[in-house]
């Protein structure tokens, strides 16, 4: 089994993968990235405060404040950026790949929300208030699929 080592051309700033033709440059992943993170942030922390006043979800509920969400955004689109990096990288074919990790990523994400749903753990958890918090991972996971796979490649 033969293995070749991604290799870094410094002159164009692109990563070409091992098993892939697909080309990225590693600025053009921090820019997009960085605009995926500030874009599903604004969509997420505004949603959220939608969500508390339509649905009367209280004040109590931590995981649906303001930095609970947008800490917690920051973090997953971070991480969806890096994965998208990897699968451009080392795919074949990345945007399917990616696709397929932040489908499976979607539904591991809201294991934690049935678990504080279960649990109740936070002070004032209802279903609207876990029902908010698991729309909040769909739409960031729309964001992500749909930024990084349409402007995440040259």
């Amino acid at each position: 089994m033969a293995t070749s080592i991604p290799k870094l051309n410094l002159r164009e700033n692109t990563v070409v993968g091992a098993r892939s033709s697909h080309q990225t440059s590693w600025l053009r992943l921090l820019v997009v990235g960085a605009s995926l993170t500030l874009v599903a942030t604004i969509a997420n922390v505004g949603l959220a405060m939608a969500f508390r006043s339509w649905l009367q979800i209280p004040a109590g509920f931590q995981p649906l404040t303001t930095p609970a969400v947008a800490s917690l955004t920051i973090v997953g689109m971070i991480a969806a950026t890096a994965v998208f990096g990897w699968t451009a990288r080392t795919r074949p074919d990345p945007v399917r790949t990616f696709m397929v990790i932040a489908i499976v990523g979607l539904f591991l994400s809201w294991l934690p929300d049935l678990a504080i749903w279960a649990t109740a753990v936070f002070h004032g958890t209802t279903a609207a208030g876990i029902l908010s918090l698991m729309s909040l991972h769909v739409v960031a996971a729309g964001c992500a699929v749909g930024i990084l796979t349409r402007f995440g490649l040259r």
